[in-house]
């Protein structure tokens, strides 16, 4: 007498396979965008500390001299950012002894566009302001888009 096994196969058949991959491609596709957000700001940090060092050097600057500093005199103490990548130039404008701006413009980066900018205003009171070309949800805290700019 012969007797007849039934074995049954298991593992996943190709539908479910694909099934699966379109699910988490679908949900992959809903958090790149979070997740470029969330590197783009990351990548600003950098920079809001570097702005915050250069602010302090001029405000600095302006206690030791009364004046606020020229553009040549601005490169012989100007903290150095080849470091941050994303930096393409810093630019400094005087418009009177106690006054002036300080522009930032970046290079192409996740989330970041070229030529986008952070610009730091600096009043006769010592309060300095900060307007940005970055979309809002990028903006730092303490910064407004630069269509709010007086």
């Amino acid at each position: 007498m012969m007797l007849f096994r039934c074995t049954r196969r298991s593992g996943f058949t190709l539908i479910e396979l694909m099934v699966v991959i379109a699910i988490i491609s679908i949900l992959a596709s809903f958090s790149v965008p979070s997740f470029e957000r969330h590197i783009a700001k990351a990548n600003l940090v950098d920079i809001q500390l570097y702005s915050n060092t250069l602010t302090n050097a001029i405000d600095e600057y302006i206690l030791t001299h009364s004046e606020f500093p020229d553009s040549t005199t601005f490169a012989s103490f100007k903290p150095d950012h080849s470091e941050i990548d994303m930096i393409k130039l810093v630019s400094l404008t005087k418009v009177d002894e106690l006054q002036g701006t300080i522009s930032i413009s970046f290079n192409s980066d996740i989330g970041v566009s070229e030529d986008q900018y952070i610009r730091f205003a600096r009043a006769n009171t010592g309060q300095w302001s900060c307007y940005s070309s970055l979309d809002s949800h990028l903006l730092p805290e303490h910064c407004s888009a630069a269509s709010q700019q007086p």
